[in-house]
């Protein structure tokens, strides 16, 4: 019953709650005070039990509450979200990176790290092959050569890559290069590299508004969007994509999000009154699928309310995800079905890359 209350919440949200759950228990148990026999019998018989019951989840969740504080209080973990934030909006990159290279030399974590260096990646589509070397070069310095292989096995899912200048670009910097000083052609090096890349993951962030613009703190325990999930800083692309697609019920409109995710949509309509047909995106490692409507239902006021929503993941989603949704399905009034091939985080797919041969 706790978990069931607490598990879409922020966390920033759950130890109040808790907090409040413990005060009504030890109410309920104030309650004895002053009883007769047959009131105490009946409190024994019928409520005692339950009582014990509640009170050793509030337990579990209220130690499993500190064990979380330790870490979120410490400084490494509240500079890590700084950087992640600045990265996924595309400030102070530079003094990110710094941040990550330091992150390595310290041996904080070696998870950690690759998740910074992917995230750095992704955002920024691919490293420039300066710093890729120079990241590379350091983590395995740090954490061991056998991870080679980790690079090799980022790099061919599309994680952590390099980026490849263009040509022309290549050209006029290298003749730029000749006429100024080393340090000079460093910076000039920078410059073009920036000007030949361009993020997909900028694109379709600006297309879908996936980093909320907010005048002032985000508001957490009246969450507006499904950016609460990351404390208001992001919206889960995949969820947005949903949230997208059920309120142009199909792919119209979103063919530029499409083309900048690689993917391969498709929608099928249902056959007769009432059927439902299904929509989906292929693209990377992931894929879902949502009830369509065909023409009969399309125009029925009571669809929007009566629909149940079969989200599926193939190559698995998040518990961040998941609460999204479900939040999602509260606003428009819908309920979401999930079906997946595993429940994953960031750590867990490091972790997968680290181990896998060859």
């Amino acid at each position: 019953q706790v978990f069931s209350q607490i598990r879409n919440e922020h966390f920033s949200n759950v130890f109040g709650f808790l907090s409040q759950k413990s005060r009504n228990l030890q109410a309920q148990y104030d309650r004895r005070r002053g009883m007769d026999i047959k009131q105490m019998k009946d409190f024994v018989s019928q409520e005692l039990k339950g009582l014990k019951q509640e009170h050793r989840l509030l337990s579990l969740h209220i130690g499993a509450c500190e064990s979380i504080m330790k870490k979120k209080t410490k400084q490494d973990f509240q500079e890590t979200i700084k950087a992640e934030h600045s990265l996924l909006e595309g400030f102070d990159v530079r003094e990110s990176t710094s941040f990550i290279e330091e992150h390595i030399d310290r041996q904080v974590s070696p998870i950690e790290s690759l998740r910074l260096m992917c995230l750095l990646s992704i955002t920024e589509n691919g490293l420039i092959p300066k710093d890729y070397r120079s990241l590379k070069t350091q983590y395995l310095q740090s954490y061991g050569p056998e991870h080679l292989l980790t690079f090799h096995n980022l790099k061919r899912i599309g994680l952590l890559t390099e980026q490849s200048a263009g040509e022309t670009l290549t050209a006029v910097e290298n003749k730029v290069s000749k006429l100024v000083t080393d340090r000079a052609a460093g910076k000039i090096t920078d410059a073009f590299n920036s000007l030949a890349r361009k993020s997909n993951f900028r694109a379709i962030s600006k297309k879908l508004g996936l980093i909320p613009r907010l005048d002032g703190e985000y508001d957490l325990k009246m969450p507006r969007d499904m950016a609460y999930v990351f404390g208001g800083a992001y919206v889960p692309l995949s969820c947005k994509i949903i949230e997208q697609v059920l309120e142009r019920r199909g792919w119209q409109g979103l063919e530029e999000v499409v083309r900048l995710l690689n993917g391969n949509e498709f929608s099928v309509s249902g056959s007769g009154r009432g059927g439902l047909g299904a929509v989906g995106l292929a693209a990377g490692m992931s894929y879902s699928t949502l009830p369509y409507p065909d023409s009969a239902v399309e125009d029925n006021p009571a669809w929007e309310s009566q629909r149940v929503v079969l989200a599926v993941f193939l190559g698995g989603c998040t518990f961040s995800e998941i609460a999204a949704l479900r939040f999602l399905g509260k606003e428009r009034g819908c309920k979401f079905i999930f079906l997946t091939t595993a429940i994953t985080n960031s750590a867990r797919m490091m972790e997968a890359m680290i181990e896998a041969k060859a």
